[in-house]
């Protein structure tokens, strides 16, 4: 196995895998691109599995919310949430994921209709429902993650609570009427171009949750949002990146 650093590269092997035979042919073919020095060094065994989990841990949104792994304790308070970390996957840490949790709780989401736009690990489908949503709907055009989202539903009691599909925006069936929030956590590029859709399926003054940009794309995501008539509530940051609550003020749109 192979892991790339900017200092270099690094390889793992098992030690009876591992002789200079081997290695020789490697650092001569590096040696005729690069200069090349090489050391070895051994590693304990031990049972990595258990040191991830250990070293894996919770998100706490400000008392009033836990996401949290099976292996974790559940709170004494708030919100619940068991998500299964996947290493290939993704763990829900990044910082975007934290503040798209909190604005979850800025929103009145008591018998909301919410629509969980590339939904991922399933994290914000399961915490508006947790929150009070009458209906969610959430997707994405991953499979992995649309498999990923029906694992962690199951792992929250929530099976046939959450409507689910694989596929983009624009393959929501016609039959959904607009809903009352709608959740976005993609990037920049992606926000802005599905911006009439998100402005077609919200209704009038329903609420609009985005992120997955950095604060220097603020202006240019909200502009695009305005342009589809939102009006920006407030914005979070987190660590350079960026989050926006708006609210649909003009039917604006420009897609039927």
């Amino acid at each position: 196995m192979f892991e790339d650093y900017e200092q270099g590269l690094v390889s793992f092997a098992k030690e009876s895998e591992l002789n200079e035979e081997g290695i020789a042919p490697v650092i001569a073919s590096l040696s005729e691109i690069a200069t090349v020095s090489s050391q070895q060094s051994w590693v304990k065994s031990e049972n990595w599995n258990a040191q991830w989990e250990k070293d894996y841990e919770p998100i706490d949104v400000e008392g009033r919310m836990l996401m949290r792994a099976p292996f974790h304790a559940p709170p004494k308070s708030g919100l619940d949430i068991i998500i299964q970390p996947e290493m290939s996957f993704g763990t829900g840490h990044h910082p975007t994921t934290w503040q798209m949790m909190r604005g979850l709780l800025d929103i009145k989401m008591k018998n909301k209709s919410v629509l969980d736009v590339g939904c991922g690990t399933g994290v914000l489908a399961i915490a508006s429902k947790k929150l009070g949503a009458s209906q969610v709907v959430a997707f994405d055009i991953d499979e992995w993650s649309h498999q990923n989202t029906l694992a962690n539903l199951e792992r929250n009691a929530m099976a046939n609570q959450v409507i689910t599909f694989q596929g983009s925006i624009q393959d929501l069936p016609e039959h959904f009427n607009p809903f009352d929030v709608v959740l976005a956590n993609i990037n920049r590029n992606v926000l802005i171009a599905e911006m009439p859709f998100y402005a077609k399926h919200l209704t009038h003054h329903g609420h609009l949750l985005l992120s997955g940009f950095f604060r220097s794309d603020i202006e240019a995501v909200s502009a695009a949002a305005q342009e589809q008539g939102m009006h920006l509530l407030h914005e979070l940051s987190r660590e350079d990146w960026a989050c926006l609550l708006l609210t649909k003020t003009k039917d604006l749109h420009t897609i039927s």
